[in-house]
């Protein structure tokens, strides 16, 4: 029965079971966000939205420097040492996790000296600790994916954030619930997903010889896409970071409750994440640059259009779904969340550029846009948001995602032209 509802009877195509398993942890992710606001308020999920923001960085961190290489070179790999590739990146991720958990730990409880309003002297050790299971069960969930296994990523996700809600009600039924519960209830819960899928990891084969050509292998492409996600993270983020310091936790959690909303369009971004770099370099090693593009070129019309009709949506029903979502406090600020929907269709405009820079292994490009646009941030974001407040955090999101694509822009025609130089 159980196989029955998850596909395996059924001949259900790999992209929308993966398209599936995004739904569920995007409106995973969106409810969470729902439920803290309802049940604790808008300044409380103000601040625990100031603290999602830094597990964003290491999600996006983990991502550069070990998921988007495994997903782009496991393709490559022979039937034989596959499985040897997979164990060595899963070293790396446990390195990874521990320098990591460290870093944040020392970090917050330093930081907890000097911030008041976010209350870091209270989470660092329950924040510190969900960030290692929420990294470890990334790591599985993905490698779920790689390996094709679409069917146990689906249901692991689900009894996560099932369990995660279940609990976050439960408590606040009993009138317990806090933010600290809050922490406590992420590391255990994903900590749960984690282990139910355990038994892959230990089917995983591990030689130290392995281990470092694994590393060596993924580090080729990761080396400038870690150094970007550093760099995006700051373009984009140091603007709401200023704006959370600036405006304080009530109006940063008005701002958050409007990018939660159009959260709901990871469910597109992250799909594509886990397909359309497998797909482009397979047709990249089968037809070439050619036919890498002309795929690519087809996926940005495709998705761009479905993305912009669900933008206008959202556009036009604005102060309905805030109301409907976050109450009528929350509602008459829909301004902002028309303002910030019409930036992901040109946020959308990189993906193409990314992962052709991503296929032919040349990524030093994506990373000096975005070190560009978090030099932009870090001159101009504290002055901007002290000045002109909510509007000046609206230019700054909008500057820095027109200095990204228009410097890919022109780094993947002058790496064009230098290819067709090369062959004539």
């Amino acid at each position: 029965m159980l196989k029955k509802i998850l596909g395996y009877n059924y001949n259900i195509p790999n992209h929308y079971l993966i398209f599936l398993d995004q739904v569920v942890v995007s409106t995973g992710n969106f409810l969470i966000s729902i439920i803290i606001l309802r049940f604790l308020g808008l300044e409380v999920f103000g601040i625990f939205s100031f603290y999602w923001l830094f597990l964003l960085l290491i999600y996006g961190l983990q991502i550069s420097y070990i998921i988007s290489p495994m997903l782009t070179n496991a393709p490559k790999q022979q039937d034989s040492t596959i499985n040897y590739f997979y164990g060595g990146v899963f070293f790396q991720q446990l390195i990874f996790t521990l320098l990591i958990f460290f870093i944040i730990f020392f970090s917050f409880f330093f930081l907890g000296n000097f911030s008041l309003d976010y209350q870091m002297e209270d989470y660092y050790l329950q924040f510190s600790l969900s960030i290692v299971s929420t990294q470890l069960h990334q790591f599985i969930r993905r490698l779920l994916l790689s390996k094709k296994l679409y069917h146990r990523a689906l249901f692991s996700d689900f009894i996560t954030y099932f369990s995660l809600i279940i609990c976050l009600f439960y408590f606040n039924f009993l009138d317990l619930l806090t933010l600290e519960y809050v922490w406590w209830i992420i590391f255990y819960t994903f900590l749960f997903g984690f282990i139910i899928n355990s038994l892959v990891i230990f089917s995983l084969n591990y030689r130290f010889k392995n281990s470092y050509e694994a590393i060596k292998e993924n580090w080729i492409i990761g080396k400038w896409l870690l150094l970007t996600s550093l760099t995006q993270w700051f373009a984009g983020n140091l603007w709401l970071v200023n704006a959370g310091l600036i405006l304080g936790p009530y109006i940063f959690g008005i701002i958050r409750a409007c990018q939660t909303l159009l959260n709901i369009l990871n469910i597109i971004f992250q799909s594509i994440e886990n397909f359309i770099p497998g797909e482009a370099s397979k047709k990249f090693t089968s037809g070439g640059i050619k036919e890498m593009e002309n795929y690519l070129r087809k996926f940005t019309i495709k998705y761009f259009i479905i993305i912009s009709l669900i933008i206008l949506t959202i556009i036009l029903s604005s102060k309905y779904l805030i109301n409907f979502f976050y109450g009528s406090e929350t509602a008459q600020y829909n301004q902002i969340l028309i303002y910030l929907s019409l930036l992901i269709p040109i946020h959308f405009l990189q993906y193409p550029l990314n992962y052709c820079f991503r296929t032919l292994g040349i990524t030093k490009s994506i990373f000096i846009s975005f070190l560009c646009s978090a030099i932009f941030a870090l001159l101009t974001s504290k002055f901007i948001i002290t000045n002109f407040k909510i509007e000046g955090l609206i230019f700054g999101l909008y500057a820095s995602q027109i200095l990204i694509i228009t410097i890919l822009y022109f780094s993947y025609y002058h790496l064009r032209k230098n290819i067709k130089k090369d062959l004539i």
